[in-house]
């Protein structure tokens, strides 16, 4: 039998400066294209709708597994798109980072 591979998820929620939902929103989709270009198998951006959530944005990363999520991460640091969107956003300050996981399929 071969190794079973479990996928893996970054789970982070932010909690976005009053007047700054947009703001949020835009950075994110950015960003989300930018990690999508160095290899991340696809991000949603969801709108926190009931529970400990409400206002909040929640970004699901789906990688093939820990090792992809690791060496992607590790690309995004000499990832000239990445250095190019920092230097025009990292000061950017729309909204307040609630928690940033991973997990991995059971």
């Amino acid at each position: 039998m071969g190794e079973i591979v479990s996928k893996a998820y970054e789970i982070t929620i932010w909690k976005p400066r009053p007047g700054h939902w947009a703001d949020v929103l835009k950075n994110l989709n950015e960003v989300a294209a930018i990690f999508k270009e160095a290899g991340v198998s696809d991000i949603q951006i969801l709108a926190g709708a009931a529970g400990k959530d409400v206002g909040h944005l929640v970004v699901i990363q789906t990688f093939k597994g820990l090792a992809d999520n690791g060496a992607i991460n590790e690309k995004l640091g000499d990832f000239a798109p990445m250095q190019e969107w920092m230097k025009a956003h990292g000061k950017d300050d729309f909204a307040e980072l609630i928690s940033h996981d991973l997990y991995q399929t059971a």
